[in-house]
């Protein structure tokens, strides 16, 4: 992931309880939560997505039919990109994230709008890497991105590394 990339984790509305957070307090890991339990109830129109995400960001030539990225043109600022994850079988999603590069607005009027659109059409959310849930506008993620490492990091380069050298060990997501 590059510094200037912010991420959204992307799950089923109605698959949210009481018990989200224990995906990410309970992961020890240095990768992402596991999701998949998210996904076990969503009968949404998987075609649908997968083809609305190739109109919103280019297919990547890496991945497989159960593995499906999607990438942009990072020579261009445009260093967009997406995941999913299929059931073997292909009938279930166990896994979607997107990132957004923050480093060119077009990005955020563009690319953004488009992901929250398909989003809101199939009523899904977003949680953020501190675990906050946000419904699909960017005005209720705003303040998140805002807070994300990748605008601290575009905001002041140098600023950034320091306090990253100075608190390595409390190492945090965002």
């Amino acid at each position: 992931m590059a510094v200037w990339q912010y991420l959204l984790i992307v799950v089923p509305e109605d698959s949210i309880d009481s018990n989200y957070e224990c995906i990410f307090k309970n992961n020890k890991t240095k990768f992402l939560p596991e999701t998949d339990s998210f996904w076990k109830n969503f009968y949404g129109d998987i075609p649908s997505i997968i083809s609305k995400l190739d109109h919103i960001i280019p297919k990547a030539n890496w991945g497989n039919e159960t593995y499906l990225i999607w990438k942009g043109d990072s020579n261009k600022e445009e260093d967009n990109d997406a995941c999913i994850c299929l059931s073997d079988d292909k009938t279930k999603i166990e896994s979607f994230q997107f990132r957004i590069d923050l480093r060119k607005a077009s990005n955020i009027t563009e690319v953004l709008k488009a992901i929250l659109n398909l989003c809101k059409k199939n009523k899904l959310i977003l949680i953020d890497l501190k675990g906050e849930i946000f419904q699909p506008n960017l005005e209720d993620i705003f303040k998140s991105i805002k807070a994300s490492n990748a605008t601290r990091f575009l905001n002041d380069p140098i600023q950034f590394f320091e306090d990253l050298s100075k608190n390595s060990s409390d190492e945090t997501r965002t």
